[in-house]
């Protein structure tokens, strides 16, 4: 839920408990002692009423400013937007919290609730990647700027499944230029995948293509062309061969080896 969003959200929220007759909760809202606020807002936030409780930590944030109770409060206001799954004002009230108050024994812990936000508000691979990548440099930071975390194995984990998005992201963007018959671009973006994922769990897949682009591209060529072109797709043979010994595919990637190799014969005999 967005920040933006949130903040409609809690009138009406306000406005529907006050219609269905909770007097009780319009009365701590028209309260004017702090401290009894503070308490209903532990109370609220204690049964995951995040949602009732938000409101008043909000107040009380003015109200207490300055004092010793402010960092508990703040806090507390931080970890209820993550309550409600509002991981856009979660990030920056958890940010907010630990620039605000550096020396406290939460410092680190908001600054991982932090970046774990940035990891909620990651998207699935075939969306823009723009918020995988800031989670993965605000968890190599958190790591960085707290080296010996206890955190350490759980931000590694997220960093690997964030990795994982971008490779897929990466691979299917590559793949969609062959399967929309692009078959000359098909070949440079794969073969741009793969230098910059060279483990990478499509390597195989990405490679087979390589070939198959090239031998299709070349039968699509003109005859003063082809030669050079099946000459490409024959070398791309040799490098999945080599590279994947043991591919399911390698009969199938022969055939286009085959293939080939008879194209440039019959396209080299006439250029004679």
């Amino acid at each position: 839920m967005r920040g933006s969003a949130l903040m409609v959200l809690v009138p009406l929220m306000v406005l529907f408990i006050g219609s269905q007759g909770c007097g009780d909760y319009q009365k701590v809202l028209k309260s004017t002692d702090p401290e009894f606020k503070w308490e209903k807002a532990q109370e609220y936030f204690a049964d995951d009423r995040c949602i009732q409780s938000l409101p008043l930590l909000q107040e009380l944030i003015g109200l207490f400013r300055g004092t010793e109770r402010m960092e508990d409060v703040y806090f507390m206001y931080a970890e209820a937007h993550l309550c409600v799954e509002d991981w856009f004002m979660g990030r920056y009230s958890m940010r907010n919290f630990a620039k605000t108050f550096p020396n406290s024994d939460r410092a680190e812990e908001a600054e991982f609730r932090a970046a774990l936000c940035s990891y909620r508000l990651s998207p699935g691979p075939e969306l823009d990647q723009s918020e995988t990548q800031v989670a993965m440099d605000e968890l190599q930071l958190f790591m960085d700027r707290y080296p010996t975390t206890a955190l350490k194995d759980s931000c590694n984990s997220m960093i690997f499944r964030l990795r994982g998005k971008l490779e897929t992201k990466a691979w299917k963007s590559a793949e969609l230029y062959f399967i929309t018959s692009k078959f000359q671009s098909a070949t440079k973006a794969l073969k741009h995948f793969m230098d910059d994922w060279p483990t990478s769990q499509y390597a195989e897949e990405a490679q087979f293509l390589v070939l198959n682009s090239q031998f299709l591209y070349a039968e699509q060529s003109s005859a003063r062309r082809q030669a050079e072109r099946y000459a490409d797709a024959i070398e791309s043979y040799f490098t999945f061969a080599a590279r994947f010994p043991d591919s399911a595919r390698l009969s199938e990637a022969e055939q286009f080896h085959r293939k080939s190799r008879t194209g440039l014969e019959k396209a080299s005999s006439e250029q004679r």
